[in-house]
């Protein structure tokens, strides 16, 4: 009997050991496959390294289709900010030639650091893809850099930690939300004092996790940790404690603009979510039968993810969505575009993608207790918001401009 349970226990000791080899190995060394395209260089010119760069491209763009178009407007305004100067939102907008029906919005950068991706996206449209045929009834706004202090200082977040895409209503009670299940998981996710990539806790990230879904399921976890929280200011994900000076600016901007039209489709640009070399359309779900006909209709012959169907999330205060509450009476289409990065739609890679976010905020807060912790901790957040890898970035034009044909097509057709 003595042998027996010897034998048991070295059995079980054995499969605990592999068991934890396979989940550091897995989660250490994760690296999702890129898409199988091939580079091109002229894609790849569209990007740039700094926010600063990313504004001089965006606004040359705009003057180069001032010799194309009878009327193009390119306007700036500044963003107030008590740690930089000189930060500004671009805008550059081409009226319909005829009759003002509908306006396209695109907007970059609202989640900071996910703006060179985005501010690519818009540099090859204004390039490649705007024709003076195309505006007889329809307008077209461009918004550069929405949360420039994020963007220029590599943040998905403001210099407030305030995430914009939490941060748009119509009504103050928006920052009375509560998420509870963030408030049970605020130790995992908030950690305090310096980040030290090599602890413990960080190197063995994915075995808490697990224990977690296990306890409580992925959905759930997820909707957690994203949806959004206004409570604690160090952590992620926080939706302030009041209105982003950003929310007034574009509530003035999209007033100006959009008024005359009377029906608007938001495209807003975003990198992260979902798999690898993707281009995922995430909406809220949309409780107007007559609204969501429209926009299954504007996005026909692509999946619609949700934010209510499963591994995907809901969530409050989002830009595009306020939009339509700033025009009640208008057909106003939101759609968040997400350019997928680690493969969240797999236990490993959701997990990963958390642990990226929450080392990151961790350090932004407390500091790094190592220049490599700091190095390592901008690397990942660059795999995850910006990825160096030219396949992936040429794959990103490839398919948002392949996709933007489609949809504005569908658009023109919408009645």
């Amino acid at each position: 009997m003595k042998k027996f349970f010897r034998y048991t226990g070295i059995i079980v000791a054995t499969l605990v050991i592999v068991a934890l080899a396979y989940t550091y190995i897995s989660f250490n060394y994760y690296s999702p496959e890129d898409p199988e395209v091939e580079i091109d260089r002229t894609k790849l010119a569209y990007y740039q390294d700094t926010w600063e760069e990313c504004r001089d491209a965006f606004k040359s763009q705009a003057h180069a289709m001032e010799t194309r178009f009878d009327s193009v407007i390119i306007f700036t305004r500044s963003v107030e900010s008590k740690t930089e100067k000189d930060l500004a939102i671009d805008f550059c907008y081409i009226p319909a030639n005829d009759t003002t029906e509908k306006l396209v919005m695109i907007c970059s950068g609202t989640h900071g650091i996910e703006g060179f991706v985005g501010s690519a996206v818009q540099q090859q449209l204004m390039s490649e893809f705007f024709q003076p045929e195309m505006l007889a009834n329809t307008g077209v706004l461009l918004v550069h850099g929405l949360n420039a202090w994020g963007f220029k200082n590599l943040r998905r977040f403001t210099e407030n930690n305030v995430d914009l895409n939490r941060n748009y209503s119509a009504d103050e009670s928006l920052f009375e939300t509560r998420n509870d299940g963030f408030t049970a998981l605020y130790d995992m996710l908030t950690p305090k004092g310096e980040l030290n990539l090599n602890s413990i806790g960080n190197k063995f990230f994915m075995v808490t996790a697990i224990n977690q879904i296990a306890r409580k399921g992925m959905p759930a976890l997820l909707q957690a940790f994203a949806q959004g929280q206004y409570d604690y200011q160090e952590g992620i994900y926080f939706g302030g404690n009041d209105f982003e000076p950003q929310v007034k600016i574009m509530s003035e901007v999209l007033t100006d603009i959009a008024t005359p039209y009377s029906t608007l489709l938001n495209l807003d640009l975003h990198t992260g979510f979902g798999e690898r070399g993707e281009l995922h359309l995430f909406p809220n779900p949309i409780d107007d039968p007559e609204l969501k006909a429209k926009t299954e209709a504007v996005f026909e012959g692509y999946e619609i993810d949700w934010g209510d169907s499963d591994n995907f999330y809901t969530v409050h205060g989002q830009f595009v969505e306020y939009i339509g509450d700033l025009f009640p009476d208008k057909t106003s289409i939101p759609m968040l575009m997400e350019f997928g990065t680690l493969n969240t739609g797999s236990t490993v890679g959701a997990v990963k993608s958390a642990h990226i976010s929450i080392v990151e905020n961790q350090g932004a807060h407390y500091g790094y207790k190592s220049e490599k912790d700091s190095l390592k901790a901008l690397a990942g957040y660059y795999e995850m918001f910006y990825p160096p890898s030219e396949r992936w970035r040429t794959n990103a034009l490839t398919v948002s401009l392949e996709m933007m044909e489609d949809i504005w097509a569908n658009f023109q057709d919408l009645e």
